[in-house]
């Protein structure tokens, strides 16, 4: 008989005996094993020391080679019954000495072996070094015989398998015992299962066994037998689930009659449960769909499942668009009894459909009426989309482009060319090129005509396959056009070019005109000077008051006239002069300038603020005037402060560096700030500050001519700063 076909008695007893036996050999072999092993190592060891001894009392016998000092310490292991040979060999491995001494010298080893130890041929055998420092006189060799430890050996099996003997009979009594607490319970559960099981009386229970195991699972089985007894709650359970649910559950009798109306039917449709169980279907259904619900009904009698998107009317009469699944409920023989509806909100999610169908209806208008052609093609190049511009544009309907090659609307020519640019392109992952960005393209209608166009592309993957979409424009006109421009712009250069040189040759008549008048006028302005200081020093005393007071008037003008003709002269001079451009640090100058106005500064309180300024290409000569023209005027409207302050410096505008002169001065009113770079346009009087009002339009020429810019800014009472840019 197979052991899982034996009884429980049996099958206990069985485990129990093997068990122990199982057990009890393991143990023993291994005590058996263990102690050999040790036994073994001793006898080696006790071995191996006496080799020792003995190596140490042969040191002096190999030193002086004495055979007879040699053979008096093997005499001496005589005493050992289990030593069956020993001997000893010099340096060069030969036999000095040997025990037993009758023995002949060939039943030794020929030469001494490796030291340590070793069983070999039923003997234990040991060669030991004899050593004096480090250097080696010979061996000891020494052979016993085993005989004692399979002795022992042969001793320690008896005793294990009369031990073994015993434990058999002493386990077999103690499972024959212990079997019957262990199965009782076991029994006694399977006696109540089979009564259980005969008369479905789920009322039995199983009798309590212990805290063990078994009682844990008399515990659990009387526990089973409750949840059965229980059956009828399962199906509070199964509602509960049905109330849990997020979707709306709802059981009809096949009159249309609700029978359940879950949590979720409460929150979707807005009625509780009491309104709804017992009432009509149809208060939920839309007036717009009277026949749907006894259709729905026809179809559960059939035994069908469907699934309906559909719409429902809420407690406050707001239509709410539905998924709904219908099934049939079967009574436990098939009778079809009821049906079971689930629904869910889909509103939101038709809103969607209905929004990107739009979109999509949108999109499709806005290609079809696009002013330019909208081409898509596959990863073969063939046209899927063609739009209505692509028709005007190619001479060809869309129902003869559609699945045809886009190479059927390129020059033979470049088909190859564009072949490779659209592999290329896929193959980068760009998603997208705009116009502009391609290289220049020619279409051919479909009459032949070849024509200039400008493309834009883009990619896209749809279902694992790339779409290709390009923008074409027809650029004929612009073609034109822009030739047409090029012609209008090269007359347009060459009139400017005309104009410029006229304009040019005007300036340097003006220039001329200019320094040849202040030239002429520096004469008769030294003539005047000359004969009114004659009469100032030869006629003073003769003259009245009042002619003194002329004669001062006209040596102030000449001197004031005089300046003015220099300045004139300056000012043109700079409109003839080359610009002389060096690399020059700004710092330098302002200080060589501020050091040549010292005359003006003194008996003056000024702050002197001079920032870090960079390093330019500039005509030196020119800078160091707009400096002492900029710092001139500083000193001369800060006159009235005391102290003045006087800043040079640099701030960031538009992207470069401007380098600015502020003051602390009288400022002027912005509204004339136009007026500033003009020459002989002065916003203060004479009387208050003195001044040809050529300075600043000096300025105003050497900053344009250095290609720079240069402006203000002030308010009266309140300083001025003048900034400038050089490139």
């Amino acid at each position: 008989m197979a052991f899982q076909d034996l009884p429980i008695k049996r099958k206990v007893t069985t485990v129990i005996m093997l068990t122990t036996l199982s057990v009890l050999l393991l143990s023993s072999s291994a005590f058996v094993i263990y102690d050999s092993g040790s036994h073994r190592q001793m006898v080696l060891s006790n071995l191996s020391t006496r080799a020792a001894i003995l190596a140490g009392q042969s040191v002096s016998a190999l030193a002086s080679q004495d055979a007879r000092r040699a053979d008096e310490l093997f005499g001496a292991l005589r005493v050992d019954p289990h030593l069956m040979a020993a001997a000893l060999y010099d340096a060069q491995g030969r036999l000095l000495a040997h025990f037993p001494r009758q023995a002949p010298a060939n039943s030794f080893p020929a030469t001494p072996g490796t030291p340590g130890s070793s069983f070999q041929n039923s003997e234990i055998m040991i060669f030991e070094p004899v050593m004096r420092g480090n250097v080696r006189l010979g061996t000891v060799f020494l052979s016993s015989e085993p005989r004692p430890f399979y002795q022992r050996f042969h001793v320690y099996v008896a005793m294990v398998l009369a031990v073994f003997a015993g434990s058999v009979l002493m386990a077999l009594l103690l499972s024959h015992g212990l079997q019957r607490r262990i199965t009782g319970p076991i029994l006694a559960l399977a006696s109540t299962a089979r009564a259980v099981s005969e008369s479905t009386d789920f009322s039995v229970r199983a009798p309590k066994s212990g805290e063990d195991e078994l009682g844990t699972l008399s515990d659990a089985f009387n526990h089973m037998l409750e949840r059965i007894a229980q059956a009828e709650a399962a199906g509070s359970f199964l509602a509960a689930i049905v109330q849990s649910s997020d979707a709306a559950i709802i059981g009809k009798d096949l009159e249309g009659r609700i029978v359940s109306w879950n949590a979720g039917a409460e929150r979707l449709f807005g009625y509780s449960a009491a309104e709804m169980v017992g009432g009509p279907i149809a208060t939920i259904i839309s007036p717009e769909r009277p026949d749907e619900e006894e259709r729905i009904l026809q179809e559960v009698r059939q035994g069908s499942i469907r699934y309906y998107e559909t719409v429902r009317v809420r407690k406050d009469g707001t239509p709410i668009e539905l998924s709904l699944i219908t099934s049939p409920i079967r009574e436990s023989q098939g009778r079809i009894i009821g049906v079971s509806s689930i629904a869910r909100d889909i509103t939101e999610l038709k809103r969607a459909e209905r929004e990107s169908y739009e979109s999509r209806a949108r999109l499709e208008g806005i290609i079809g009426s696009a002013m330019d052609a909208i081409i898509s093609v596959d990863e073969q190049q063939r046209i899927t989309l063609f739009n209505s511009a692509a028709e005007r544009m190619f001479r060809c309907s869309a129902h003869e482009a559609l699945g045809q090659p886009l190479d059927r609307f390129i020059p033979a020519l470049f088909r190859e060319t564009h072949r490779q640019h659209l592999r290329e392109f896929g193959a980068k992952g760009t998603t997208s090129r705009a116009m502009g960005h391609l290289q220049p393209l020619s279409g051919v209608r479909a009459d032949g005509e070849e024509f200039p166009i400008e493309a834009s592309i883009s990619q896209i993957a749809v279902g694992g396959q790339k779409i290709y979409t390009v923008i074409l424009r027809d650029i004929t006109e612009r073609k034109q056009a822009e030739d047409q421009i090029r012609q209008l712009n090269a007359d347009l250069e060459r009139r400017v070019q005309e104009r410029t040189a006229e304009l040019t040759a005007a300036n340097l008549e003006l220039e001329a005109f200019a320094y040849s008048v202040a030239h002429d006028l520096r004469a008769p302005l030294r003539h005047i000077d000359a004969f009114a200081k004659i009469l100032h020093e030869e006629f003073m005393a003769a003259l009245p008051a009042e002619a003194q007071r002329y004669i001062g008037n006209i040596h102030q003008g000449s001197r004031y006239m005089s300046q003015l003709v220099d300045d004139l002269l300056n000012l043109a001079r700079i409109g003839r002069q080359p610009l002389n451009r060096r690399l020059i640090p700004l710092n330098d100058l302002v200080q060589e300038v501020v050091g040549s106005l010292k005359d003006e500064l003194e008996g003056r309180s000024i702050q002197w603020k001079l920032q870090p300024l960079p390093t330019v290409q500039c005509d030196p000569g020119l800078m160091k005037i707009v400096f002492a023209n900029l710092l001139g005027n500083s000193i001369k409207y800060t006159r009235p402060r005391s102290p003045a302050i006087i800043e040079a410096g640099t701030v960031e505008f538009k992207g470069q560096q401007a380098i600015f002169v502020r003051d602390n001065g009288v400022g002027f009113n912005m509204k004339y700030a136009d007026k500033l770079f003009g020459v002989f346009h002065r916003l203060h009087r004479a009387e208050e500050f003195e001044g040809t009002g050529v300075g600043l339009a000096t300025v105003e020429r050497i900053i344009r001519k250095h290609g720079g810019c240069i402006w203000a800014e002030a308010a009266v009472d309140k300083g001025a700063v003048f900034y400038f840019t050089l490139p």
